[in-house]
């Protein structure tokens, strides 16, 4: 366990675990809200376990707050997976410390460079992740062109 502040903490989780699947389960019911099927990427918990992700659950107040996590991929690489953090405990910095644990878990796997998609619709998303240093970039991977993805990397 990471604890990274008196009432915030981060730790590793499978993505089945009780806490890791609803918050998943919360992030894609949001992402229901603003598009359609076939515009939302987010792996579900089978996926994610299938792909072998590592994955991270932050605690505020000891209440599951927020999660992410990544997946290998090849030559050095990973794609940032299922950052989310439940509206109540928003605006904590709870996003911020579960990607530096992400980019510290994967740096330490030998990851160089870390991708990562999100949709036009969550400015937030692109601020943290434009404030953490991630520049934009072309589709990766099985992505393609989208009027509502972004595509995003890091140099770890």
């Amino acid at each position: 366990m990471m604890a990274l502040a008196d009432d915030i903490a981060i730790e590793p989780r499978r993505p089945d675990a009780t806490e890791a699947a609803a918050l998943i389960a919360q992030a894609e019911a949001e992402l229901a809200l603003r598009y359609p099927p076939e515009d939302r990427h987010g792996l579900a918990v089978e996926g994610l376990l299938a792909q072998d992700a590592r994955f991270f659950v932050a605690f505020h107040d000891h209440l599951p707050a927020g999660c992410g996590g990544y997946v290998l991929g090849p030559d050095g690489t990973a794609e940032l997976k299922r950052m989310y953090v439940a509206p109540r405990h928003r605006g904590h910095g709870i996003a911020r410390l579960v990607l530096a644990a992400i980019e510290a878990a994967a740096k330490s796997e030998g990851v160089i460079m870390l991708y990562l998609e999100t949709g036009t619709l969550q400015a937030e998303a692109m601020a943290l992740y434009r404030s953490a240093g991630y520049h934009m970039r072309g589709p990766f991977g099985a992505y393609r062109e989208s009027d509502v993805s972004v595509f995003m990397e890091k140099s770890l």
